[in-house]
């Protein structure tokens, strides 16, 4: 396929290839830059994609170098777990704010800001767990990205209604992830999910039961122990 315009080209090569068994996480590399129509599976995932890559390449992000890409496979975090917790945020979370319901986009900006303020958060409350690899830490795993993704949503749902704060700050995150950081488990020991039961730190997989019990389990003690 020649062409000049290298734009084009990205988007016959998604055209072409998205219905053969292409790598998905070079797609998704691709998507942000793209404009042309594409399925509607693709469609969704563009807007999160650009942000995906923005938390991946800007040089203030936390995330800088963090996601494993096809151009950047000595990242430890999967971009599909990134994707997810952004998908999230921008359906039912605290990017929803920012969203713009004519195009499903957004402003840009601001959710990055956002995001920003609370993976630094993560990154100075829980710096024994930081940056490993995902089998020496459940908070670089997907179970804990996107377990993490619904508790940074609850904060910010705290502080938009007691000030209507929109953007919460780095401040505002880490007070509160400090207050939870006694009942997280990333790295050593036991999570205690009650009712006698407690699960090995390095037992939770990226599997949908394994998340909503995670997820279940900081949200409540995030609620109960944190904001009351």
């Amino acid at each position: 396929f020649i062409t000049n315009d290298a734009q084009e080209q990205r988007e016959q090569f998604i055209l072409v290839n998205s219905t053969k068994p292409l790598p998905k996480s070079l797609i998704y590399e691709l998507l942000p830059y793209t404009e042309t129509r594409l399925t509607n599976a693709l469609q969704k995932k563009r807007f999160p994609a650009r942000l995906l890559d923005e938390l991946n390449y800007r040089d203030d992000s936390k995330l800088n170098g963090m996601i494993k890409t096809a151009t950047n496979p000595d990242g430890i975090i999967k971009d599909n777990s990134i994707l997810k917790f952004i998908e999230n945020s921008i359906t039912e979370g605290a990017l929803y704010r920012f969203r713009d319901p004519e195009t499903g986009e957004g402003d840009v900006e601001n959710m990055l800001e956002l995001m920003g303020n609370f993976w630094r958060a993560v990154a100075d409350v829980f710096p024994s767990s930081w940056g490993l690899d995902p089998r020496k830490s459940r908070l670089m795993h997907g179970a804990g990205i996107t377990a993490m993704g619904h508790v940074m949503d609850a904060i910010s749902d705290r502080y938009h209604s007691e000030r209507q704060v929109d953007i919460t700050s780095y401040d505002e995150f880490r007070n509160d992830l400090e207050m939870l950081s006694p009942f997280c488990k990333w790295s050593n020991g036991y999570w205690n999910f009650g009712s006698e039961r407690k699960v090995k730190w390095n037992e939770l997989q990226n599997i949908s039961k394994d998340i909503n019990l995670l997820t279940h389990f900081l949200l409540y003690k995030y609620r109960v122990e944190v904001w009351r």
